[in-house]
């Protein structure tokens, strides 16, 4: 379980939160018992509007400030980087507070025009800038035994960069970066499929060609996805060593590379 707290801006760190929207705990009828277990809780409802930027985050409360790039930078986002989140009395399990993306499944990043980004909803249509699905040269090797888990690209990494598409228009967008933990409805008690989100706040210069994006590229968030939906409520952990993730369908809409 995982946030994404962090922006880098050309291979540089910034601060947590700088340019993100934070994100609210999962409700509890006690706030004296809120931990920073209850930050890390995924979203399992796909039509709910937290399915956007995160828990409570489809609008900016935290006044994040926003990230002035140009079309074809390198950008990136890290994992769990934030220190010293509410803890109570309450305990946290460890394995929760590694800095990777604890379980494996697809990663994907989005953009969204806006005008005012600071009242913006996430309202206009999304658009996928990247895909990853198996391994490239920013995997790592996991750290347990279940070595068939390679497959996933993004399985265990602390951050990842992508480049913002060079034909990108010029403007405002919500920047949003999600990682898909496959599972079956019922599974081990299970919900389902969880959904780790969050947005920043990004400005792109163009000085160069830039394409409209084509309206077979664009989808509602939420409605991108469907409860039960096969793609993504299948179990490929490790209750299935043999699963070959190039068997795996992807669900749309397709990524737009400019």
């Amino acid at each position: 379980m995982h946030f994404f707290d962090t922006l880098i801006l050309n291979n540089t760190f910034t601060s947590p939160w700088e340019y993100i929207r934070k994100i609210s705990p999962q409700p509890r009828t006690d706030d004296a018992f809120i931990t920073d277990y209850d930050y890390i809780q995924p979203l399992v409802d796909p039509s709910s509007i937290d399915l956007r930027c995160g828990r409570n985050a489809s609008t900016a409360w935290n006044t994040p400030k926003t990230a002035v790039v140009r079309a074809g930078d390198t950008v990136g986002f890290a994992v769990n980087t934030t220190v010293g989140l509410p803890i109570k009395d309450a305990p946290v399990n460890p394995w929760d507070r590694y800095a990777n993306m604890y379980h494996p499944g697809p990663l994907t990043v989005w953009l969204s025009p806006a005008e005012d980004l600071s009242a913006y909803q996430g309202t206009n249509p999304w658009v996928k800038i990247l895909s990853v699905v198996n391994r490239t040269a920013q995997s790592v090797p996991p750290s347990d035994d279940y070595t068939w888990k390679h497959q996933w690209g993004a399985y265990q990494a602390p951050s990842w960069n992508f480049t913002i598409p060079a034909s990108t228009p010029a403007g405002a967008y919500l920047l949003r970066i999600e990682q898909i933990y496959p599972v079956p409805v019922g599974e081990l008690g299970s919900l389902g499929a969880q959904f780790y989100v969050n947005c920043a706040h990004l400005r792109v210069v163009n000085d160069g060609e830039a394409k409209e994006v084509g309206d077979d590229f664009k989808v509602g968030i939420p409605g991108v996805y469907t409860y039960g939906q096969p793609e993504i409520y299948r179990w490929v952990d490790i209750g299935n060593e043999t699963f070959d993730i190039r068997d795996w369908v992807e669900p749309g809409p397709k990524v737009w590379e400019g």
